[in-house]
This record gives C-alpha cells, sequence and structure tokens, in this order.
C-alpha cells in the first residue's frame, strides 16, 4: 500500500499543469498578462531553470524587453542530466525522455505569457540515424579516454566541454573525484553531443540578438553559452551575487566576475582614502560574524562567535581551507586540478613532505555528501588533523596561523586583511594583488606548498591591497549597478531563505523588477536595432510565432 502510494504522488508531480513549487504560483499571478510582443522585434533566447529565482528574474527581463522593444522569447530548456543525482534506474528513469519533457513542460507552461515557444530541448526526439551517430561518436571518446595516463580532454565540433563533463560528473553522479573510466562519464560524453548539435542548429539558424542564462558552468549551462558566444550572439549571464549580470565572451565565459583590473581602475579614482575607509568598515563587519551582501548563500560566518577552544599548536602552522567536494570547481579560468580532491590529495601529500604542521578547515556553507567524503578522506590519509567545526577564522589569526591554503576562496583576501599569505591555484579574483601566491602549474604550486610561510609583501601592504579588493569587489560600480545587485540580493535571499512569506517575496520582486535601474538596464541589453530605433511598439501588436510545443 505504502509502494501505490508513493507511486501514485510520484505520478502527480510528473503529470501536473504547473509545477508544484508555490512560489512560482505566486509569481505567476503577481506578473500578470504578458505585453505583446512585435513579429519582427528583436528575437531573445532565454534558459528555462527550473528555480523560481530565475523563473522570476528571466520572465522579468522579457516582459520588460517585450513591452519597451517589442522582443520575442524563446526558450531553451536544458532539463537533461540535472533531472536526478545518482547513477542508478531511478536516476536513469528521471532523465529519461518522457518523464523530462512532461516535468520541463510544467515550467514552460508557467512562462507562456512571457515566452511565445520552445527553442529546444535538450531531451529531445532525435532522428534515429543522428542518434546513433552520437553513440558512436561518444563511445568512440570515452574508449580512448577511459585507460592511460593521458589528460582527459573532449572537444566536440569546435566546442571544449571537458570541464563541463567534470563539474557534472561530481555533481550528478554524485562522485568527490572524477573517474574517467567510469561508465557515467559515457552518458555525459552522449548529452554532451546531443547539447552541442541541438544548440549550434538553433544559434545558427535562428541568430537570437540575445542569450540569457544563469550560470555557466555543468553541461546544461556551460554548452548553449559556449556555442552561442561561437555563433557571435550576445550572452548575457545571471549567475554571480557579486554583480548582476555579466557579460560573456569567448575569451571570459565564466559567469564570475573578472578581477584582473582591479588594482589598476582603483589606482585611478579619486578619493582612494575615504574608499578604503568605506571598504575597512564594511570588511570588519563580515569579520566580526555577519553576513555581506557578498556572502549571501553562505550558511553561516566563518567568523561567528567562537564555539570551540584552538588546538594548542596552531602557531606557525598552515591552514588548508577545504572546498565542497561537489561543487563546481571550474568557475574560474585555468585551474590547475580536475577537482577538489585532486587539488587536496595533491596538497596533503606536499605539505607533508614540507615536515610543516598544517589542519584541514571543512568549508562551513558544504552539503551533507561532503561529510562522507570527508571519511574518505580520513581513511586514505591517516593522521590528518581536521579543525573543529566551531573554530572560527578569527581564532585562526588570533592563534597566529603562518599561511592559509584555497583554492580561490574569498578568505585570501580575509586572512591578507590580517597579515595572513596565502597560496592558491586558478585565476581567482585576487589574481591582481600579491598577497595571494598564485600558482599557474603544479610543480609552482608544489614550490609554494614547501615554502608555505614565505611573505609577499609586508602586513601593512597585505591589508591596504585587501581593503583595495573589498572596495573593488563589493562597493564600487554605478549606482545603477549597486541598486540591481542589492535588489536582486535581496530577492534571491527571500526565495532562498524558508523564513521568507508570501508578501515579502513578491515585494522583493516587485523591488528589483520596478526599479528606474532595472528598466534602464534592460533598455541597454538590445543596443540600438536596425530601423528601429525611433519605432514606437504598438500596444495591440499582433504576435506571429509558433505556439509552444507541448
Amino acid at each position: 500500500m505504502r509502494l501505490l502510494v508513493k507511486l501514485a504522488d510520484r505520478c502527480r508531480l510528473v503529470l501536473r499543469r504547473y509545477p508544484p513549487d508555490p512560489r512560482v504560483e505566486a509569481l505567476r499571478k503577481v506578473m500578470g498578462a504578458a505585453p505583446s510582443a512585435c513579429s519582427d522585434g528583436p528575437l531573445v533566447a532565454v534558459q528555462c531553470v527550473e528555480d523560481p529565482i530565475y523563473f522570476g528574474l528571466f520572465n522579468a527581463l522579457v516582459e520588460e524587453l517585450r513591452r519597451t522593444r517589442g522582443a520575442r522569447g524563446e526558450l531553451v530548456v536544458v532539463r537533461s542530466i540535472n533531472g536526478a543525482i545518482g547513477a542508478n534506474w531511478r536516476s536513469a528513469l528521471w532523465r529519461s525522455v518522457p518523464i523530462g519533457r512532461l516535468i520541463a513542460s510544467q515550467w514552460i507552461r508557467a512562462s507562456r505569457p512571457w515566452i511565445e515557444r520552445v527553442a529546444y530541448r535538450s531531451l529531445s526526439y532525435a532522428n534515429p540515424l543522428t542518434e546513433l551517430a552520437d553513440v558512436w561518436r561518444s563511445g568512440a571518446a570515452w574508449l580512448g579516454l577511459r585507460s592511460g595516463d593521458a589528460k582527459f580532454s573532449v572537444v566536440i565540433d569546435g566546442v571544449t566541454v571537458t570541464d563541463l563533463i567534470i563539474d557534472s560528473f561530481l555533481r550528478f553522479r554524485p562522485s568527490p573525484s572524477f573517474e574517467k573510466a567510469d561508465p557515467f562519464v559515457l552518458t555525459l560524453i552522449r548529452q554532451a553531443h546531443r547539447d552541442v548539435r541541438l544548440a549550434r542548429a538553433y544559434f545558427r539558424r535562428h541568430r537570437p540578438r540575445l542569450y540569457i542564462t544563469s550560470y555557466s558552468t555543468y553541461l546544461e549551462h556551460g554548452i548553449a553559452v559556449r556555442v552561442a558566444l561561437q555563433e557571435g550572439v550576445q550572452v548575457m549571464s545571471f549567475g554571480s551575487l557579486a554583480r548582476f549580470g555579466k557579460e560573456l565572451t569567448s575569451a571570459d565565459s565564466v559567469h564570475t566576475p573578472n578581477a584582473e583590473g582591479f588594482r589598476r581602475e582603483f589606482a585611478a579614482l579619486d578619493d582612494q582614502p575615504a574608499r578604503i575607509r568605506k571598504a575597512a568598515a564594511r570588511l570588519e563587519f563580515r569579520l566580526t560574524g555577519g553576513i555581506d551582501q557578498a556572502m549571501n548563500y553562505m550558511r553561516a560566518s566563518a567568523y561567528g562567535k567562537p564555539l570551540e577552544k584552538s588546538p594548542e599548536d596552531l602557531t606557525g602552522a598552515v591552514v588548508v581551507f577545504l572546498h565542497d567536494f561537489y561543487d563546481s570547481p571550474h568557475v574560474y579560468h585555468d585551474l590547475i586540478f580536475d577537482d577538489f580532491w585532486q587539488w587536496i590529495t595533491f596538497t596533503i601529500a606536499t605539505l607533508r613532505e614540507s615536515g610543516k604542521t598544517f589542519f584541514l578547515k571543512p568549508h562551513p556553507n558544504q552539503i551533507a555528501l561532503s561529510g562522507e567524503a570527508l571519511e574518505t578522506l580520513r581513511a586514505e590519509h591517516p593522521g590528518l588533523r581536521f579543525l573543529p567545526p566551531g573554530i572560527t577564522n578569527t581564532q585562526l589569526v588570533e592563534a597566529g596561523i603562518c599561511c592559509g591554503v584555497t583554492m580561490y576562496g574569498s578568505v585570501a583576501h580575509e586572512l591578507a586583511y590580517y597579515g595572513v599569505p596565502t597560496i592558491g591555484c586558478a585565476r581567482h579574483p585576487h589574481n591582481a594583488f600579491d598577497f595571494c601566491r598564485t600558482a599557474r602549474s603544479k610543480s609552482e604550486y608544489r614550490a609554494f606548498l614547501l615554502s608555505p610561510c614565505e611573505m609577499p609583501v609586508p602586513k601593512s601592504e597585505m591589508r591596504q591591497q585587501a581593503l583595495t579588493f573589498f572596495y573593488m569587489h563589493n562597493l564600487h560600480g554605478e549606482p545603477d549597478d549597486l541598486e540591481l545587485r542589492s535588489a536582486f540580493n535581496a530577492w534571491w535571499k527571500a526565495c532562498e531563505g524558508s523564513g521568507a512569506s508570501t508578501e515579502e517575496l513578491l515585494g522583493r520582486f516587485d523591488a528589483m523588477r520596478h526599479s528606474p535601474a532595472f528598466i534602464r538596464f534592460c533598455s541597454r541589453l538590445l543596443g540600438p536595432l536596425p530601423n528601429q530605433e525611433q519605432k514606437e511598439v504598438p500596444e495591440n501588436a499582433l504576435v506571429r510565432a509558433e505556439p509552444i510545443h507541448r
């Protein structure tokens, strides 16, 4: 009987007309009827993200573009591998074409007032010969990569998908480390072939003026982004809380902010002492336990009230700040390791060789599965010393640690404020500064770890650089940019938090989409349109478009 009840619940979930999330229904009601589009208006492709945050934001963007520019919206439906976590038969069922299309159709119908048709679906009924060709190409690629010491690399029709496959494996297999011989990698390569083929056909044939996406990692985000850029389509990403919207390019296709010019740009600003004082006040708020806008995603502060006693031998020790093993590592360029597991095992081996005392500090925002990964790490590397979860970073500094190690974490500038250097190994936001020694190869990373306590610059200079970075990353920008970032963060927090009422949720949403800054942002998105700069959009413009696919 229990099994039948569970089966009935699953059937109701799959066969619903709209998504079961009450936030989606509330957003649909508050947005009301969509403005008319122009039959010759600019085409905007929008990623279908099964998340109320982006459902609301993207529909608000299209609504404004329809109202002011007569834009036509088409939905890129990316549900495929991301339809389930795991590699068993249940996960395969939830990733299947029939189930995936039924669930995706709920979000398509919910978006229908603002979106006219489906551009393409990652789960499509392909021509059997095309599917057979994908299977053959994927199998041949995997068989050639699964064995031997050759570096894992997959390029499909000129689109590099190596990092997207690795990140998708870590998240959806799920696994703390990438295993190229795992059959699930073949599943990912097959889906990558489908997505490249479908994205290429759409962006090349329809040439939208703009593609709107959330993130640029994983297969479901990254492939459409990279193909669109190759085809000359403008791409805007909204995956970072540090910026409201980032225009991606082939040279910079990650959704995280590009901070390479921070130091140079700050040097050109006036009244630098006042800006440094403002940065110091805001950073002190974070370092005394506050969760500021840039740390909105954190469940708990790394600088909160001490809950544990510090180990006695922390003085002069190295602390390795772990990442969430199942998170996407490739959110920055030039990562010198495939995943966080490969990074930490290399780091442990090298620090042991150095003879330096070191501790590992788990990520405060890691998912539950990371706990199992830590147990595996303990078993494979006996004698590791982990810091208690209640120890704050302030305690570590007060205890006199000599260095922090991270791939690319925000802890780099936080420790620099206290005069503690760090070591990193990716093109992270701190690259323009000296307080973090950033390795560009494994050999250079090893050399840094063998001399971890080397001071790259004096402590006073570290503090100054940390505040310069903090100002540029968190406080600098045009008034509209800062206003939109704040409004989007408030909307994001209301959606993610469990305590927000429907009234608060919709209030945050309306504050974002009705703000003059949001309207001005949308007015700049498409740029001047040929022969339409002076054209008024008729109030009852006719829409000539195919209906949304069911």
